[in-house]
């Protein structure tokens, strides 16, 4: 009875899991149009780490619509029979798997990339000109601000970035995680979904060719010993065969 009623859980818990990561396909592709057409977004890393932005550029809209179509893929087999659909869950897993170790390894190669960048030449000569620009553009804003009040909130916004930075990095990564979870989820729900709809067929075999009369009566007594929702489904469609 117990793994009856996780079966009839495992739709839909996959078709939320799949909404949910649907939303993220989405916020995935608003973020790669941002690194594409927002200078705002981009600049800083497109002149710092070139290679990189590049790549993540291509990377991040590509996984992101894999995504979204593997999660429509996803609820759309979920109407579908049920031999249909355990074929259509196991293409579904291995496009997740596929795409959850392309996943993994894009950014373990990017945070090394920008790991050793980091410990480069080229990124404490920025850090010295930006710390020197901020010394001298910091007093420079106190004085204008004495001509306009725009200045000092301009001032505002700059030490606003400066404090939510490493805020933002942390949600990311939170988020980054949280995504490589619910991909494992999604792969797990869609395996076990296809294995329940591959023991249907065997638990209705049996049945072939029984006559309705002795099929209720199994059905009946099943449902009186607690026989699990897979069985009691199978003697239904052998009942109506």
């Amino acid at each position: 009875m117990a793994r009856g009623c996780c079966e009839r859980a495992l739709p839909a818990l996959l078709a939320h899991v799949n909404l949910l990561l649907a939303v993220y396909s989405g916020a995935a592709l608003a973020t790669g149009a941002r690194l594409k057409w927002d200078p705002s977004a981009y600049i800083v890393a497109r002149e710092a780490v070139p290679a990189e932005y590049r790549a993540a550029a291509v990377l991040l809209p590509a996984a992101a619509a894999a995504l979204l179509l593997l999660a429509h893929a996803a609820l759309a087999a979920l109407f579908t029979s049920p031999s249909t659909r355990r074929w259509l869950l196991l293409l579904y897993a291995a496009g997740m798997a596929v795409l959850l170790a392309g996943e993994v390894a894009g950014a373990l190669w990017l945070r090394a990339r920008l790991a050793g960048w980091l410990a480069s030449p080229a990124a404490a000569d920025l850090a010295h000109t930006a710390s020197t620009v901020r010394a001298h553009l910091v007093p420079m804003l106190e004085a204008l601000a004495r001509l306009h009040p725009v200045v000092t909130r301009i001032k505002e916004l700059m030490e606003e970035v400066e404090q939510d930075a490493p805020r933002n990095v942390y949600v990311a990564a939170g988020a980054g995680a949280a995504l490589l979870l619910l991909q494992a989820a999604a792969l797990l729900l869609a395996l076990l979904q296809a294995a329940a709809d591959a023991r249907r067929p065997h638990a209705a075999a049996g049945w072939a060719g029984v006559d309705p009369p002795t099929a209720r009566r199994a059905l009946s007594h099943a449902s009186t010993n607690g026989t699990s929702a897979v069985h009691e489904r199978a003697l239904l469609s052998a009942v109506h065969r």
